[in-house]
């Protein structure tokens, strides 16, 4: 099973949708054509967004809050504050933020972190991704670091994507369990086998349901920017 970058995801997904050279020439329209600077941006936000300079971006670094969301919904990953993150920053993050500090001539603030949940203080050595905000619902790609996390983990949180992934998940499991059943028991016939699987599927459903509330957990789509680990 092959490891997951996810800045090579985070790329994949973008491209899906635009290139890297169709998203600067999209971002000059915004910021450049429409007399829309990131400076005048960064003030209508009451500084939430970084200044950056436009020329000296690196295209492969830019992703829009919908392609993070994506990822973070995919893999069940969180988007958060920097202030909520208690794993290890690598040695060298603080001349990596500097150096970018200097280059566009600017001091960085409000930073996001893409990291899996047990690496944020949620309120009730993986792969984080570190941002900054540079407006319009785009991010800037700062620093990745730590190891690459095995790519059966999208199979694993597949089922909690959603609770339509979870239903299908159940009626899986009853599928495979009610033939099963009829490899046991030879003699059993197409209706007892179908009485079966609708028995197997209510008590899949309540079991899986149950189970993922009583721990007060949440699907993936919701939880993604939340700072909450339940509802």
């Amino acid at each position: 099973m092959n490891n997951v970058n996810l800045f090579n995801e985070l790329k994949i997904e973008r491209d899906k949708k635009i290139n890297s050279k169709q998203l600067m020439e999209s971002l000059k329209k915004i910021w450049h054509e429409n007399d829309l600077s990131l400076k005048n941006i960064n003030k209508k936000n009451d500084n939430s967004v970084n200044v950056l300079d436009f020329d000296k971006m690196e295209s492969n670094n830019i992703f829009h809050s919908s392609t993070i969301k994506k990822i973070c919904v995919k893999y069940r990953l969180r988007f958060l504050d920097s202030e909520l993150f208690k794993g290890e920053y690598p040695q060298n993050i603080t001349k990596i933020i500097r150096g970018l500090e200097n280059k566009h001539n600017t001091k960085l603030k409000n930073f996001m972190i893409m990291a899996p949940s047990k690496l944020f203080k949620i309120k009730s050595p993986d792969d984080p991704i570190l941002f900054a905000p540079i407006g319009n619902g785009y991010y800037y790609l700062i620093h990745k670091w730590g190891k690459e996390f095995n790519s059966i983990r999208r199979l694993l949180v597949l089922p909690f994507k959603n609770i339509d992934n979870l239903t299908i998940f159940s009626i899986l499991v009853s599928v495979v369990f009610a033939l099963v059943g009829k490899l046991i028991f030879p003699t059993l016939t197409m209706s007892e086998v179908f009485i079966l699987f609708l028995f197997l599927v209510k008590g899949f459903i309540f079991i899986f349901f149950y189970t993922f509330f009583l721990t007060r957990k949440n699907f993936s789509e919701s939880i993604w920017n939340s700072k909450y680990d339940s509802f």
